[in-house]
């Protein structure tokens, strides 16, 4: 399992949310669990949770940890990261170091450029890191010199500007690390495992390209490093990295570059979410392990399930960042959309109850299929209703937009699951009032979910007037210009799709690329944008403000690639249609933006400004019935993250 922060701790100590966490990990199966990053001296602090190795009174909590990870048969190791530039004041109360002062974007404070005898102070407490974790139980430590962290900022030519014996070349680029290994084994013993994390390609102006890669890779094996974890970019790189758009298994060709050319194991992770791709990656020789920590966090019990051939119960992980990587963004723990004991375990135990209810939930989106799951789980017996023919709610529309399949594992894992555990699944029922009371059910979920919301607008009920639903159905008739009205998430997404319409297709471009008849700016033209000119309207002063903080960026990069024009902050007054209104024999909206009206042409108009409850049940059966409850998007519009949490929290309460 790769090291990752979980957000568990604020002062570096092992508690007992760690220990669960890891525990469940290992009693699923994993064969290596790397924890971390853990700080070998304070100002390499990057993160308020990193756990600390900095100091001796953390080794008997540390302890602790590797104690019950090793009852499993289970292999763990300390990663040792050291921020660098990264690290921030704002927690380290103290001035970020590095190899030079080059500022680092997010930080915005000038590093101090270390001298030599401050870079042999870095490297003894390496040392003396490696020591505690050794002291604590951790069978091997991982070194953290990619992602642009400090090792990382030594050997990229990015960060490193020294013109002494730690800069320039890449034998001096390499010292530092180089030393630190050397030193390490010298002290601890040349048995103790080093795992060298590294950057396969840094993904920056000046940085670290593979085949420079390759070269250090052979130094730091000579140095005594006993294996390699190879993984792409840095925090800066503005090629995506961890998110669903990418393909599976897109990172894997740097690993089996550096496999190549060293002798010892090599690792590769990002982006493999499943098992089977695992297999296929250590089939074809392209990396002797493979390291996954997302795919661990949505289903402890991935290793096991897999090896039972339990593949209908495996939860597969979306990449979708919201309760991982978007929370820690926010301050907040590690959790998971669709997996509410993440953070929680051992405190959320689903326990099958002596008193068996009949339960009718209302509603098959995710929050209603998830408390049924539940539900079912503690022994209940539960009937599920859903009005349209199949069940998942809006994420099936959230499923289509170019990137965004893989949300469809979310709807395909819960519908397996009560389908197993007998729930009476009745979809292309409308429930009312009178259905639930013939049902004589003891306890009732309502979880009817949202209702898109309809503008008042002269104009709206045009023919060329369509809901963002209905042009993700496939619909909608798509003419050349098209206007989107709302440029939150599901405006975004919608232009998203419409411009791949049209657009090459993969194949069509790698062949036009392989023979040159066409270069690759010109593959990215086409195959980002289709024969259609889309405009977003928005009256917030910034399109996308329903992303999380680690997709926006990227998802706001495709709609410039796709030439997608936005207008911010603008009041929408008329949509005219067929010459009627006040612009003859026009087609298009009326909008007022800085207090002046304004008219795009359009002969497809997109309606995409969200949703609202929809609680008109709600308001047929409050106060009729024993117990009931109302969960998800029928109370208030939310993500799905935060609908299935509520559905598992609700379903432990019947």
């Amino acid at each position: 399992m790769s090291a990752m922060d979980l957000g568990f701790t604020t002062d570096g100590t092992i508690n007992d949310q760690i220990i669960n966490f890891y525990r469940e990990r290992a009693m699923g199966g994993v064969g290596l669990i790397v924890v971390g990053g853990c700080y070998p001296e304070m100002n390499g602090k990057v993160w308020k949770s990193i756990i600390g190795l900095d100091k001796d009174e953390f080794i008997p909590g540390l302890k602790r940890l590797t104690d019950a990870i090793h009852q499993y048969d289970v292999r763990v190791a300390a990663q040792l990261l050291h921020a660098g530039r990264s690290a921030s004041s704002f927690f380290t109360k103290m001035q970020p170091i590095a190899p030079s002062a080059v500022v680092y974007r997010s930080i915005k404070q000038e590093p101090h450029a270390l001298t030599i005898p401050e870079i042999k102070t870095v490297i003894d407490n390496y040392v003396s890191a490696t020591l505690r974790a050794k002291k604590a139980g951790f069978d091997a430590v991982e070194l953290h010199g990619g992602m642009g962290y400090l090792i990382n900022q030594f050997l990229s030519k990015a960060t490193n500007k020294r013109n002494d014996e730690y800069g320039g070349s890449l034998e001096n680029r390499v010292r530092f690390a180089r030393e630190m290994i050397l030193a390490i084994k010298e002290t601890v013993g040349k048995d103790y495992p080093i795992i060298f994390r590294m950057s396969g390609d840094d993904f920056v102006e000046e940085g670290l390209k593979i085949g420079e890669s390759v070269e250090i890779a052979k130094i730091i094996e000579q140095s005594g490093a006993d294996a390699f974890n190879v993984s792409p970019g840095w925090h800066e790189s503005k090629i995506p990295i961890m998110l669903m758009s990418i393909p599976r298994m897109a990172y894997t060709f740097l690993s089996e570059r550096v496999k190549s050319q060293v002798k010892v194991p090599v690792t590769t992770s990002v982006r493999i979410n499943t098992l089977k791709l695992a297999e296929e990656i250590l089939d074809n020789e392209q990396a002797d392990l493979v390291s996954i920590g997302r795919p661990l966090i949505v289903d402890p019990e991935l290793p096991t399930k897999y090896k039972n051939g339990q593949l209908d119960d495996i939860r597969t992980c979306i990449a979708c960042n919201q309760g991982c990587f978007d929370s820690l963004l926010n301050f907040k723990s590690v959790s998971c959309t669709y997996n509410a004991m993440v953070g929680h375990e051992g405190e959320r135990p689903i326990v099958r109850t002596d008193k068996p209810k009949k339960v009718v939930v209302v509603g098959g989106g995710p929050a209603g299929m998830e408390a049924a799951r539940v539900l079912a789980l503690r022994g209940h017996h539960v009937t599920l209703y859903e009005r349209n023919g199949q069940l998942g709610g809006q994420l099936r529309h959230a499923n289509v937009p170019p990137g965004r399949g893989e949300i469809l594992n979310i709807i395909t894992y819960l519908e397996r699951q009560i389908s197993k555990l007998k729930v009476n699944i009745k979809t292309g029922e409308e429930a009312d009032l009178q259905m639930l009371e013939e049902e004589h059910p003891d306890a009732i979920i309502i979880a009817t979910g949202g209702k898109p919301i309809m503008l008042n607008l002269p104009g709206i009920n045009g023919e060329n007037v369509y809901i963002a639903s209905d042009v993700l159905e496939g619909k909608a008739s798509l003419r050349k210009e098209v206007v989107i009205i709302g440029g939150g998430t599901v405006g975004c997404e919608v232009a998203l799709y419409v411009a791949k319409q049209g657009a090459m297709r993969p194949e069509v471009a790698c062949f036009l690329l392989k023979h040159k008849v066409l270069d690759a700016k010109e593959i990215v033209e086409y195959t980002s944008r289709g024969n259609k000119n889309i405009t977003l309207l928005e009256m917030k002063k910034k399109v996308g403000g329903g992303f999380g903080i680690s997709t926006r960026w990227v998802i706001l990069d495709e709609l410039k690639n796709a030439g997608v024009k936005e207008i911010t902050e603008v009041k929408v007054k008329e949509i005219i249609n067929n010459g009627c209104g006040n612009i003859e024999k026009n087609r298009g909206v009326v909008y007022e933006k800085d207090g002046q009206e304004h008219f795009i042409k359009a002969d497809t108009i997109i309606v995409a400004v969200g949703y609202s409850p929809n609680n008109e049940l709600q308001k047929q059966v409050e106060g009729k019935f024993p117990e009931i409850y109302f969960i998800g998007d029928c109370v208030k519009v939310r993500t799905a993250l935060e609908a299935i949490h509520e559905g598992f929290q609700v379903a432990l309460k019947i």
